[in-house]
């Protein structure tokens, strides 16, 4: 079921989530729904975490999901031969959200002049 999950319900959430900024009332909704999805799966409560299931299945929530996709597909803006892009790469390291992520993660963006 966990596979099916993630073979059908993830990439519906998670549709172009690396080019789309999502504040964090839409974030929290995401991973909302995909807390949902276990919860069913697995036949839990409304009121049960789904937190320990998740580190114990070797998953991450959606809001890690979302990050992790984003620090994967940023990087690769930036060593694309094209200066549209380039300029892309740059604008999303210092946006709010490029700022928020590399404190959240503990590293360091190579942004060009």
């Amino acid at each position: 079921m966990l596979f099916l999950m993630e073979t059908f319900c993830l990439p519906i959430l998670s549709y172009s989530c690396e080019a789309v900024c999502y504040n964090k009332q839409q974030l929290s909704q995401l991973n909302t729904y995909w807390n949902r999805a276990y919860r069913k799966n697995f036949k839990m409560n409304d009121w049960e975490s789904v937190k320990e299931l998740q580190v114990l299945c070797g998953r991450l929530d959606f809001i890690h999901i979302y990050a992790q996709r984003k620090l994967i597909f940023i990087p690769k803006l930036g060593k694309l031969n094209n200066d549209v892009m380039k300029v892309c790469y740059n604008n999303f390291w210092r946006s709010d959200e490029g700022v928020r992520l590399q404190c959240a993660f503990d590293i360091a963006a190579g942004v060009s002049a």
